[in-house]
């Protein structure tokens, strides 16, 4: 039983998710499972029932060149661009946004992000319009999304009408008509791809074109990660085991799942974790209509690790930890203080990374200590490639894990009834 697998950005371990006294073990049948998973995965993906596996080879060149020429005018008339998203359509790109370009420069092209939308949200982007001029991308899978369409709305008078870009689906909705009737720009949402899974789409590659990231990249290390997992066989695929060991803890009372990056720009990766799997896995069985899913919650060390690693170690049994830890080849040093600290001296030849490396590692340590179940996701570098490939994993683990959990891991209805009681209440 493999527990180690070295990818081109990334190594995953789950060795201490299989090593924990009376923990989980592999059922007899752990075969049958995991090949009745995989084939009903890639059965819907055959159908095209299941659109993101894919995507990252069938996005057609025409649409490449689309948002590369539309992301170009953007950023040659305009000095910046408003967002406007939420849920899926902003905790991806947004996510990548902050791992590759945590500083904006206030000087160049900048890109600004409108998710919550109240009046903290909206005057701050009030105040970025009156520093430059700017165009906005409107972004709802449905077109209808109500927080989406009153920032819009809101912000429309202020805006210039030429740097409109709807990215919505391909025929219907509010903003698709809209598009059509004002003549704005529009990307397409492929249907089949849900708005969690849509950070490869135009969703995500327009908003990150815009700000220099390598969209090329980003599907090249997704299509990369595809290639990997379906050279496996079932029984030893990784993001089939990733997905099965975490069903297996839940079995066990482990349910409430963290992903704990140790590195700040990552802070929202953990973010969009919570939405993929929360949003596809916490639903009615189907056929037994039984609540299920597991509680995936976001973490950042080593601030949170401060705060939370009491109750890891010491409270309730039912969390499961894992890390993200990031090793950069140039780093801040910490350096020699302006003042005497001889008791501290070993600090000083120190990186950063390194602080944050061995901080998760001892973490972890402890953890294991107290018979905490963990895995880790060790990033090799921080690119457009590497995050290719870590979210398309990810997003590929978590529609395998909705077939252990026999629910369908791309509706939301719990969702849909929210958004139904909001407009009549409106």
């Amino acid at each position: 039983m493999n527990t180690q697998w070295d990818f081109a950005s990334f190594n995953l371990d789950l060795s201490h998710l299989w090593d924990i006294p009376n923990g989980i073990s592999c059922p007899k049948d752990f075969s049958t499972q995991m090949k009745a998973a995989w084939s009903a995965f890639v059965s819907k993906c055959q159908s095209q029932e299941i659109g993101f596996f894919d995507w990252p080879r069938n996005i057609s060149q025409s649409e490449l060149t689309q948002i590369s020429v539309l992301a170009k005018r953007i950023t040659t008339d305009f000095q910046g661009a408003i967002c406007i998203g939420i849920g899926g359509s902003y905790l991806g790109p947004a996510a990548i946004q902050e791992a590759l370009k945590p500083v904006q420069n206030e000087k160049g092209f900048s890109v600004i992000w409108v998710s919550n939308a109240d009046s903290g949200t909206l005057l701050k982007a009030k105040s970025f319009l009156k520093t430059r001029r700017s165009a906005t991308v409107i972004i709802s899978k449905s077109g209808v999304t109500t927080e989406t369409l009153s920032a819009f709305f809101h912000l429309s008078r202020e805006l210039s009408s030429e740097g409109f870009v709807v990215i919505t689906d391909p025929q219907k909705g509010e903003l698709r008509r809209l598009s059509n009737e004002m003549g704005w720009h529009s990307l397409p949402v492929p249907p089949n791809i849900g708005g969690r899974f849509s950070v490869l789409t135009s969703v995500g590659l327009l908003p990150l074109a815009l700000q220099g990231v390598s969209v090329e990249e980003l599907l090249r290390g997704a299509d990369s990660m595809r290639s990997k997992l379906t050279q496996f066989s079932p029984e030893e695929n990784p993001a089939v085991w990733y997905a099965f060991s975490k069903f297996l803890w839940d079995g066990l009372g482990r349910s409430v799942q963290y992903l704990m990056p140790y590195d700040s720009r990552l802070k929202l990766i953990g973010d969009w974790y919570v939405q993929l799997w929360a949003e596809s896995l916490g639903k009615k069985q189907l056929g037994t209509n039984r609540a299920v899913g597991p509680n995936p919650v976001a973490a950042l060390g080593t601030s949170d690790q401060h705060s939370l690693l009491q109750l890891f170690k010491e409270g309730p049994s039912n969390r499961l930890i894992g890390f993200i830890d990031l090793t950069e080849k140039e780093s801040l040093v910490v350096g020699k203080p302006s003042f005497s600290s001889d008791n501290f001296s070993y600090l000083s030849n120190h990186s950063f990374s390194e602080l944050n490396v061995l901080a998760s590692y001892s973490t972890e340590e402890s953890l294991h200590n107290a018979s905490v179940p963990t895995y880790r996701i060790s990033l090799k570098e921080l690119s457009a490639f590497s995050l290719g490939e870590l979210l398309f994993f990810q997003e590929t683990a978590c529609a395998v894990a909705g077939e252990f959990y026999k629910v369908n891991a791309f509706d939301q209805p719990g969702v849909e009834e929210t958004k139904r009681l909001l407009r009549s209440k409106l």
